[in-house]
């Protein structure tokens, strides 16, 4: 039997489970925060991040917050100084010419809640670096194009690439006995005429530089004429440099400090192996010169160049049916061409000037002729095209280099299209080429990859014949 104090007691139990319900709808308080992912940012002695870019502090936030200096900074600005949400800060240091500095800046909204920043920037002692090249390790006998854990960093780094004929990374050899060696891969050179590129290395407006690189042979003594350094400030033209080393077969550094003229925006660096099968590079780096060195005369500055045909394709010996042109894709069949100008292939059909490859069902390719007009050389040949993919058949094409060459290290490459009955247009660039170099459109698949070709003109740059 219950008595009136349970009662009572489960009357008052009641009413505050409904207070505590009713308090429960309540929304509660926001509470503000302001982050900033990182807690500090290092800048070169240029007010540059490791990147080459102009350093950004990435806020993130519910509220409005502002920014104040703990520290004394006017060497430092940043904008904004203030937001709401979510904001890219962007910090702007000026020049350092003298000890390493620190700033902290904090983030803070209007609840007081704050968030600690550390600005460091490098004193006028450090070196920047504008390319470091690191090859990893691991690899064995690996080509250019096919190893892909390059390891850059430097200020003007970001956008390096590498291109190789008969270069390789490997790892059976590592670097050694001299400061900052790096170990592990390096690259090395699979025939008597092969090439090393990479670049292009921005430069930032700089004009004095420091090049260095680590080198050894196998063989009994170390000829730097089977080992050539060149540079390059347009990947076409190549000046060569004279370094210097010792005899010594065993690995060794060596730095060439050199300006550049006025108006050179980006470099590339080029080790061409004339017989150094048994020689192998590591530890390449471009840094500020120390304002030594000579400034460097680029061969195109003093020797005339020309732009040399050696075809210029247009397909007008192909004729398409009574009222079609080149405008409208995909257009009908005219049957197999006859060729001209050494021209040759398989499933190749005509339209009004311009050539079908490949059937509905069957896979075509064309060969172009022999690149005679190259001569006893071997060059970097330029070649550009107009290429269209029909109705809504697979969107990729290859090309394939024949002979002597690469395209991007490799001789054969395959490259996609965005759309479909519209012309592109496409540039690309045969590194090695020679007088026996053909090149070859071919379509990926047997069914449904027919594509259109026209206009396909190649040209090599070389000194002008008197």
């Amino acid at each position: 039997m219950k008595t009136f104090s349970t009662y009572l007691y489960l009357l008052l139990w009641f009413v505050g489970a409904s207070a505590a319900t009713a308090c429960s709808d309540e929304p509660e308080p926001r509470q503000d925060f302001v982050e900033t992912g990182l807690q500090e940012l290092d800048i070169n002695k240029r007010g540059l991040d490791a990147e080459g870019e102009t350093p950004v502090i990435d806020v993130r936030s519910n509220t409005y917050w502002m920014i104040r200096t703990q520290t004394q900074a006017e060497w430092l600005n940043f904008s904004p100084t203030a937001g709401s949400g979510d904001v890219e800060v962007v910090v702007e240091a000026a020049p350092n010419n003298g000890a390493e500095r620190t700033a902290v800046l904090v983030f803070e909204t209007r609840q007081g809640e704050m968030k600690r920043f550390t600005v460091r920037q490098s004193g006028a002692e450090s070196r920047v670096t504008f390319y470091e090249g690191r090859f990893g390790d691991g690899a064995s006998q690996l080509s250019i194009n096919r190893f892909e854990a390059w390891e850059n960093r430097g200020i003007g780094s970001l956008r390096c690439q590498y291109w190789g004929t008969d270069a390789l990374v490997d790892s059976r050899s590592p670097s050694t006995g001299y400061d900052g060696a790096s170990g592990g891969n390096n690259i090395t050179f699979g025939s008597d005429d092969a090439d090393f590129m990479l670049g292009g290395i921005d430069l930032k407006g700089d004009i004095n530089f420091r090049l260095s690189f680590a080198s050894m042979t196998s063989d009994a003594a170390f000829d730097p004429d089977a080992l050539q350094l060149f540079i390059s400030k347009d990947r076409q033209n190549w000046t060569q440099l004279t370094y210097t080393r010792s005899t010594a077969a065993a690995w060794e550094r060596s730095e060439l400090p050199f300006y550049l003229p006025e108006g050179v925006s980006q470099l590339y660096v080029r080790f061409h192996g004339a017989n150094a099968r048994n020689y192998r590079i590591d530890d390449i780096e471009l840094a500020e010169g120390d304002g030594s060195g000579q400034t460097i005369t680029f061969v195109e500055d003093i020797v005339e160049y020309e732009t040399y045909t050696i075809f210029d394709e247009t397909f007008d010996w192909c004729v398409g049916k009574a009222g079609e042109d080149n405008s409208t894709l995909p257009g009908s069949d005219n049957g197999g061409p006859t060729y001209h100008n050494g021209w040759s292939g398989t499933r190749v059909y005509q339209h009004p000037g311009f050539a079908k490859i490949s059937t509905s069902s069957s896979r075509g390719w064309l060969t172009s002729p022999a690149m005679t007009a190259i001569g006893e050389k071997r060059v970097t040949v330029t070649l550009s095209f107009n290429v269209g993919i029909m109705n809504t058949d697979l969107g990729r094409f290859m090309i394939k280099v024949h002979n002597s060459g690469t395209i991007d290290g490799e001789s054969e490459v395959e490259y996609e299209l965005t759309s479909s009955n519209k012309w592109e247009s496409m540039t690309l660039y045969i590194v090695g080429a020679t007088k026996e170099t053909q090149i070859e459109f071919t379509g990926i698949q047997d069914k449904l990859n027919r594509f259109f070709i026209d206009n396909v003109k190649a040209t090599f740059v070389d000194i002008k014949e008197e």
